[in-house]
């Protein structure tokens, strides 16, 4: 039976319109300055979280499959002032399961090997219509992400129930917001909600002891 879990792990940013970013899908954004960083034992997670509280940068991530018991890797990187491009070329040196890509104004991050069939089916799968209005929660706008039909219908197949997280999910939408799509793929949808609004992030991750989890979050 497919359930709704909620348990306390992360802080998630406040969310409220503002004005839908243009000019990122081409050299300029690649091309903005990173200023000298120090990073130890953070997660690629972490670390790429820092350009988006920190710069605004639009994000996306799709995170390969994540065991509850498994180590979680680390990473180490002293980098002086540098351009964005080259930022996330030593990040993901790093970490070389994954590569990264600028796609229609947001760095789109994802798994370069082992990449888990089941997100990426949900990322491309093409939601009829999805709309919501100011003054819910975030924790409601993504459980209703993941609960429109065409991704409710393969989460059920696939016996993974949506996990989301409560801290920082309560905030209130600002009242006054209305965002209405149709004719787009999942993945599509959240970078459209991303260039339209203060999340300026989003993590999409199955996990679990044998994957039975996902989680949408920011």
């Amino acid at each position: 039976m497919l359930v709704v879990c909620s348990i306390c792990v992360a802080v998630l940013l406040p969310f409220s319109s503002v004005p839908e970013a243009r000019g990122f899908d081409g050299p300029d954004l690649l091309t903005q300055q990173i200023r000298t960083t120090a990073i130890k034992g953070e997660t690629l997670e972490e670390v790429l979280g820092t350009l988006t509280s920190d710069y605004g940068i639009p994000i996306g991530m799709e995170l390969g499959y994540q065991k509850i018991t498994a180590r979680r890797r680390e990473i180490d990187l002293n980098i002086t002032q540098t351009t964005l491009k080259d930022f996330l070329d030593a990040v993901i040196a790093k970490d070389p399961r994954y590569t990264w890509k600028l796609e229609g104004g947001v760095i789109h991050v994802r798994p370069l090997t082992g990449r888990d069939a089941l997100l990426g089916a949900l990322l491309d799968t093409k939601i009829s219509h999805f709309a919501f209005t100011g003054g819910g929660t975030r924790y409601r706008l993504f459980s209703d992400i993941l609960s429109v039909p065409e991704i409710h219908t393969q989460l059920i197949v696939a016996d993974v129930a949506p996990l989301f997280i409560l801290i920082g999910s309560i905030d209130r939408v600002g009242k006054g917001i209305s965002f209405e799509e149709s004719n787009l793929t999942l993945r599509e949808l959240l970078d459209r909600i991303i260039l339209k609004t203060n999340i300026k992030r989003w993590v999409l991750v199955r996990w679990g002891e044998n994957g039975e989890f996902i989680t949408l979050r920011s």
